[in-house]
């Protein structure tokens, strides 16, 4: 074979590679098996190819009659990994919920106790929203730092420790009103809400597991989207930048 036909013939393997490359992909995201999925089901492996049971569950033991059946050599055991996984999650939201009906339920009690004793009302939070919860401050220092709109820092036993707000949180309102993503905005809007003696804070949070907050869109994306990115997930809550966002910089930029 001449060196110009050898270079043809493997021109059109890769194609055809990355025809099935892209054929397999496509079918996995039909499927339902995105990035964060395919994370979530990487370090399982399949019990019994008829009951679906995994090593990570929920199911981890083999319910059939007559037994386990084992898979093949070379068995795809991608759907029963997949919906193994989906489970797990679900289960793992209703906890979270569960977790939030509790602590609303207790941050409740704490109001009227306070209310009894003429004291600052507590905080109570709306988990009846996916993403979104709302907290109220007692007037004073907040207890944590920002960078954009991203809670960046919370300084322990301060108040928003107490209140359960977490790193990575991103304020989206006070007062019921919709404030921009940045810093100054958001601590005007704050200290303007303290004059008044009351503020509350809706923050949103990453609801889906393996998902982080980009401060160029300013929207919740896969951990893997941010790879390879120079603000990667190392640079932090309000600086971190997806790579999608930072290609899109440095060609309009």
């Amino acid at each position: 074979m001449s060196r110009a036909a050898a270079a043809t013939a493997s021109k059109g393997a890769q194609k055809e590679m990355l025809k099935d490359k892209a054929a397999t992909h496509a079918a996995d995201l039909a499927m339902g098996l995105t990035a964060t999925m395919k994370k979530a089901i990487a370090a399982d492996t399949l019990v019994c190819t008829a009951c679906g049971a995994t090593a990570l569950g929920p199911k981890t033991a083999c319910e059939c009659p007559g037994g386990r059946t084992k898979p093949a050599a070379g068995y795809d055991g991608k759907k029963e990994l997949l919906f193994a996984a989906q489970e797990r999650h679900r289960l793992g939201q209703q906890a979270k919920l569960a977790q939030g009906a509790a602590q609303q339920t207790s941050v409740q009690q704490a109001k009227a106790k306070q209310k009894a004793e003429k004291e600052h009302d507590a905080a109570e939070m709306d988990l009846s929203t996916q993403d979104l919860c709302e907290v109220n401050f007692p007037v004073g220092k907040l207890g944590m730092s920002l960078e954009k709109n991203c809670v960046s820092a919370v300084a322990a036993e301060g108040a928003a420790a107490t209140l359960k707000v977490e790193v990575g949180w991103v304020i989206r309102k006070v007062n019921d009103d919709d404030v921009p993503p940045k810093k100054e905005a958001i601590m005007k809007a704050a200290a303007a809400a303290m004059k008044v003696g009351q503020l509350k804070v809706t923050f949103q949070f990453a609801f889906e597991p393996g998902t982080h907050h980009c401060s160029a869109c300013d929207k919740f994306v896969d951990a893997g989207e941010f790879d390879g990115a120079s603000y990667g997930l190392d640079a932090g809550p309000g600086k971190q930048v997806c790579s999608s966002c930072e290609e899109y910089g440095d060609m309009f930029g």
